[in-house]
């Protein structure tokens, strides 16, 4: 009897000497482009750390609570951080109850009892004297998780047999597709203002202005995701005797999701990145707060220390969000079978 393990080719593991041979230097073409690429990234390197030893980081080490939560008062600052350690700790128990198949109601409740705990912790704070990076990570946290259910609904609605609601999704998606974020940012900030006077805060103008745009393109990738699905599958759980919200529950929707990813993961890259626009509508996040330091006489020269500092803490978060996709992607076997 054939094993399918003997039908697979050998294994043979590359040495070092090798994997360069046979990717850098096989042919002498393959060789000038290595050794000029090499050449121009030993440049690139020396001339940074050269930059970098001489640079003026005062800018970013003298200021490091005004970096973190801006304007935020020093007697509400525990609250800060303990609304941000449950949400952590909430991620990581989620992530060990996930890996130890706990039942989504315990999650869920989980969940609920982190948003009220920080919902108390955040009640005696005006969310407009925050700022900083954690202004940037609670427009991207609250935003990425309230367009995710939002997007799922008008995603599925787009594909609904109902003419009403496909219209009326369908509306939405492409009415918002076409207006920039900007736009829709700036329309929150002044309209929704005339209307309710400063009631609603303008960090929660910028959370719902961000959701509403985040919502449309995360529809419009459900809908891919659905009609990824085969037909076929569809048929087979009608003629089963499941329902179509059975149908979209247990069959199409599982498979959906997993085909989803890394396009969803990509939107809230984009989506995390695009919180930094909310400077145009007065917000101090991480390049609110970089602006506001080089406007001072002693920080006038620092542009270059306050944009690199800028541009490598959104590398962090968005290349850690994107090795998360590739190790969950990794985990489903997605693109292997």
């Amino acid at each position: 009897m054939v094993t399918p393990a003997a039908t697979l080719p050998p294994r043979h593991r590359l040495s070092a000497a090798e994997w360069a041979q046979r990717n850098l230097f096989d042919g002498w073409a393959n060789t000038v482009l290595t050794l000029v690429t090499l050449g121009v990234v030993v440049w690139a390197a020396a001339a940074l750390w050269r930059w970098a030893v001489a640079a003026h980081w005062g800018v970013v080490t003298h200021n490091v609570r005004l970096w973190a939560v801006g304007l935020l008062p020093l007697g509400q600052l525990w609250r800060a951080w303990w609304a941000g350690g449950l949400v952590v700790a909430a991620a990581g128990l989620t992530a060990i109850g996930a890996a130890a198949r706990v039942g989504p109601r315990a999650l869920a409740g989980l969940w609920l009892g982190t948003f009220v705990a920080v919902g108390w912790l955040f009640a005696p704070i005006r969310l407009d004297q925050v700022g900083g990076l954690y202004l940037t990570l609670l427009l991207a946290a609250v935003s990425i998780s309230a367009s995710f259910p939002i997007g799922v609904l008008v995603g599925i609605g787009r594909t609904s047999q109902l003419p009403a609601i496909r219209w009326f999704c369908t509306a939405y998606i492409e009415g918002i597709r076409g207006i920039p974020l900007i736009t829709v940012l700036l329309w929150f900030s002044i309209f929704v203002s005339l209307l309710s006077g400063e009631t609603v805060p303008r960090v929660m103008r910028a959370m719902i202005g961000m959701t509403i745009f985040s919502s449309a393109y995360v529809g419009e990738i459900m809908r891919a995701g659905i009609q990824s699905v085969g037909r076929g599958q569809v048929e087979a759980a009608r003629a089963l005797g499941l329902s179509g919200w059975q149908t979209m529950r247990l069959v199409v929707l599982p498979q959906a999701f997993k085909n989803m990813i890394p396009a969803l993961v990509g939107q809230f890259i984009s989506l995390f990145k695009d919180t930094s626009l909310t400077v145009i509508i007065g917000l101090s996040d991480l390049l609110g707060v970089g602006r506001s330091l080089l406007a001072l006489t002693e920080y006038l020269h620092d542009v270059r220390e306050v944009y690199v500092f800028a541009l490598v803490v959104y590398f962090v978060f968005s290349y850690a969000m994107s090795h998360a996709s590739r190790v969950l992607e990794r985990r489903l076997g997605l693109g292997e079978r």
